[in-house]
């Protein structure tokens, strides 16, 4: 394996890292939009109560949205620079759907795997 395609590896890695903890940062940012919305109903306390806090936090999550738009965007320009330079960077496995340039893919993308 080249020397261009171990740093390919460790680029899709970290790549893959960093999408996923997008995700969860944006999950969690919803998931505390909604039990502030849901506690303060629960709990009896007035819509006024919380709002400037419940903007704050709505804001977060458009911020991490748009993040991770821009990530997906920085995403697909390192696979067409991988693979105009020839670096492997494969995958293998998981629980994802990447899609192609024309729409859904059939196959799951995952973990990275060493091709030969």
């Amino acid at each position: 394996m080249s020397d261009r395609n171990e740093l390919g590896r460790q680029m899709a890695e970290k790549l893959y890292a960093a999408e996923r903890a997008l995700d969860t940062a944006l999950a969690e940012v919803g998931d505390l939009s909604a039990l502030m919305t849901r506690g303060r109903m629960d709990h009896g306390i007035a819509a006024v109560v919380g709002q400037e806090a419940l903007e704050h936090v709505a804001t977060c999550g458009g911020t991490l949205t748009k993040a991770r738009r821009a990530l997906i965007e920085g995403h697909k320009q390192m696979a067409r620079d991988a693979k105009a330079m020839r670096i492997v960077w494969s995958v293998l496995g998981g629980p994802e759907l990447k899609p192609t340039d024309d729409g859904p893919r059939v196959e799951p993308v995952g973990r990275l795997r060493q091709v030969a």
